[in-house]
């Protein structure tokens, strides 16, 4: 299983950017969707929406304490009947799926000593949605304490002021802990809160954020996206030549 948990990882870094809101395309292949949701109704038939989007409904019944009423997940599905469905809401059959994690960020003030710790991540990989910055990544054992994970925002690196329409911010994901063990590692799933920036920027649409993370292979890595909030993005899209009645069952990571 960890195996071909770390195959897909390595499958969602080698594709770019694009959007999964054309879901009536039809192709030769099946899409395979990622997204974060969040779960609207629960029980054996649960329902999960999309931020700012469509609802998702399971084309099979799970154990009822599976998915809980306001949960947040990261899922990985194809599309069940993409033709008879109501508006609005998609059958879909879940692949995989992780529990998300809700998070506000944390701000480091200029002239302020940077407190969090930078252990390495591995294939890290994010997106925005609604007000969130949401990460997938996978990172080694904490043995130490604290042992938590951060989105943490560098003021100390910005000019930006409060009456800016475009505001450029850095941010890092830090893995807050002194002590670490290469031996074991875990998936995790967190969806950081970005809603502080409106009240802080309110003349601001969108905004320029420079993200960076250590990453355990290559080091130092930072990328530059636009984050407009409420935006509707359910994640980035993969392709295979799977086929849409093959059966797949529910599988956490």
């Amino acid at each position: 299983m960890k195996k071909e948990i770390i195959a897909l990882a390595t499958a969602i870094l080698a594709f770019a950017f694009t959007s999964c809101n054309d879901f009536n395309n039809d192709t030769n292949y099946t899409k395979e969707f990622i997204s974060m949701a969040t779960v609207t109704t629960g029980g054996a038939s649960p329902v999960f929406q999309i931020d700012n989007g469509p609802f998702l409904t399971l084309e099979t019944t799970v154990p009822a304490d599976t998915f809980t009423l306001g949960e947040r997940y990261y899922l990985y599905y194809i599309l069940g009947d993409t033709v008879n469905h109501p508006v609005n809401s998609y059958p879909i059959s879940i692949y995989q799926y992780g529990k998300t994690t809700f998070k506000n960020l944390v701000v480091l003030p200029k002239d302020s000593t940077d407190k969090w710790k930078n252990q390495p991540i591995r294939d890290f990989y994010a997106w925005y949605t609604g007000h969130y910055l949401n990460a997938f990544f996978t990172s080694f054992a904490g043995v130490s304490t604290p042992n938590t994970f951060e989105l943490v925002r560098m003021k100390q690196e910005e000019t930006s002021v409060a009456t800016d329409t475009f505001p450029k911010l850095f941010f890092a994901i830090r893995h807050n802990v002194e002590v670490i063990s290469s031996l074991n590692s875990f998936y995790r799933f967190y969806s950081f809160d970005l809603s502080s920036l409106n009240t802080e920027f309110p003349l601001a649409t969108k905004f320029q954020i420079n993200l960076s993370w250590n990453d355990a292979n290559y080091g130092a890595l930072n990328k530059t996206r636009t984050y407009i909030p409420e935006q509707t993005f359910t994640g980035p899209s993969l392709f295979s030549s799977v086929q849409t009645n093959t059966n797949l069952s529910p599988t956490p990571f």
